[in-house]
């Protein structure tokens, strides 16, 4: 009696002293903060009450060519439809966290033959079972021995620390994060199929304003031709307006094949390996977008999904931080099964002698092995703050980005303006000088310089458009795509 007392003494102090320890040496890291977001973009937006942020694309973007070019990106788009996979291994993860609660039960069902030695314990043993007379004849030991057994056992770790409780939290968030990571891939495939078939726009406009350009400088070519020949210019003239027509055919083919670069470009955004390229003309779909409707900072923080999905992993680092801690402490299992047992087929079923239970409870504390769990715990808290600064990294990149976009877009309109207006000089000054020259008022390297600075502006205004217009793309993907 008073060994037992001993025994169990021993054990509970041992047991107490690993709780201890356990308890001071899993101490998780507190007070992290985040610094505080700026309240809006620029002064307009303090009065802000409704946003773009809020508009999907199909609503975002009006041209029902792009739309109709994004829906097959999202259909076909290989990296698209893998991050729609990796959401179903996330799920997965998580049905198996999930279950982790719950008792293992499995089914139990054999049958075997063996024959003992008669120079074994087992083989003496049976033999001289069988020679009792208090042994039945149905119960006598058969030789060689056969064994059947039908049943079901369940093993069971109570989750008294936590463990499985929060690497289910853990899955959780992780799986929510990989959706918020399918949107954030989703958001950058439109984006970059929107820029690429505003690109493609552009060039569609830049080689007509090219070919235009290259028929009024044949004209200027025949023309100079004919007063050559009238003996009112001279072959130099003839060759400038020659040279000036080559050069725009050589710029109209470095167009020709960048227009082609791009189409395959878009050909494989949208994952097939042809399609058909309709696009409409620049003028209309160039519209500027209105800045008052960017949203506060704030909103980052509900609609940006890579915001999102940071925060659910950062959540996730801080469950498993509480996982890691967990294996400080006992794990208590309970254990059994149940089922009939017997040598004799014929009495295996329903049989209330073949009947067998075991039931019992464990206990598993870490020694010597409390370094490694150490390490591990040290290694789930540096994975948190890793966690945290993503978070932190992505909130401020996102904000600079927003905040870039808003400075592209206020440039780009004073850019425009002036450019537009330059564009509407050149073309007066290309007609000037063609009349002044016709007249003999203006020598042909005015007119030249002239046709070549009126195409140089022409070109550029068409540039800023489409990069006005690639903005808007940018700011949707910046404003988080509408998923939310």
């Amino acid at each position: 009696m008073n060994l037992n007392r001993r025994i169990f003494s021993v054990a509970g102090f041992l047991m107490t002293g690993l709780l201890l320890l356990g308890c001071q040496t899993a101490k998780i890291q507190e007070g992290m903060g985040l610094g505080q977001i700026p309240s809006a973009y620029f002064e307009e937006s303090k009065k802000e009450d409704t946003t773009i942020a809020i508009l999907q694309w199909e609503e975002f973007f009006q041209d029902q060519a792009l739309k109709d070019l994004i829906a097959l990106a999202l259909a076909n788009n290989q990296e698209n439809l893998k991050t729609l996979e990796r959401i179903k291994l996330a799920g997965a993860d998580f049905k198996i966290a999930r279950v982790g609660m719950l008792p293992e039960i499995n089914g139990i069902a054999g049958a075997s033959r063996r024959r003992f030695g008669e120079y074994t314990m087992d083989g003496v043993g049976n033999a001289d079972s069988n020679l009792s007379p208090t042994v039945p004849e149905d119960k006598k030991i058969p030789d060689p021995y056969r064994d059947f057994i039908l049943g079901a056992q369940f093993n069971w770790e109570l989750d008294i620390w936590g463990k499985y409780r929060n690497r289910k939290k853990a899955a959780a968030s992780r799986y929510l994060a990989s959706q918020e990571m399918a949107n954030l891939v989703k958001t950058m495939l439109i984006s970059e199929v929107a820029a690429s078939y505003y690109k493609l726009v552009g060039l569609d406009e830049e080689l007509r304003v090219l070919e235009e350009n290259i028929r009024l400088q044949e004209l200027a070519v025949n023309l100079t031709k004919d007063l050559k020949t009238a003996g009112k210019e001279n072959q130099l003239a003839v060759d400038q307006f020659e040279a000036l027509m080559l050069n725009s055919k050589a710029l109209l083919v470095e167009k020709q094949r960048e227009l082609r670069s791009e189409e395959l470009r878009m050909t494989g955004l949208l994952g097939i390996y042809q399609f058909d390229h309709q696009r409409v003309k620049l003028d209309q779909i160039f519209d500027k977008p209105d800045l008052i409707h960017v949203g506060l900072p704030s909103d980052l923080l509900i609609f940006r999904p890579d915001i999102r999905s940071a925060e659910q992993e950062l959540l996730a680092s801080k469950a498993d931080i509480y996982v890691a801690r967990a294996a400080y402490f006992p794990s208590f299992n309970l254990f059994g099964m149940a089922g009939f047992n017997a040598f004799d087929f014929s009495r295996l079923f329903l049989n209330p002698a073949s009947s067998v239970y075991q039931f019992g409870a464990g206990l598993v504390a870490p020694v010597f092995n409390r370094n490694q769990i150490s390490a591990n715990f040290e290694a789930a808290n540096s994975r948190q703050r890793i966690a945290l600064y993503d978070y932190e990294q992505t909130v401020l990149k996102s904000y600079l980005e927003v905040l870039d976009l808003v400075n592209e877009f206020q440039t780009y309109d004073e850019q425009l303006q002036v450019k537009t207006y330059e564009v509407e000089v050149q073309k007066r000054s290309v007609e000037n000088s063609n009349t002044m020259f016709m007249v003999g008022y203006a020598n042909y390297l005015e007119v030249i310089n002239a046709q070549s600075r009126a195409l140089q502006s022409q070109i550029e205004l068409i540039e800023l458009k489409v990069k006005q217009l690639q903005s808007n793309a940018k700011l949707y993907r910046a404003l988080g795509g509408g998923w939310n």
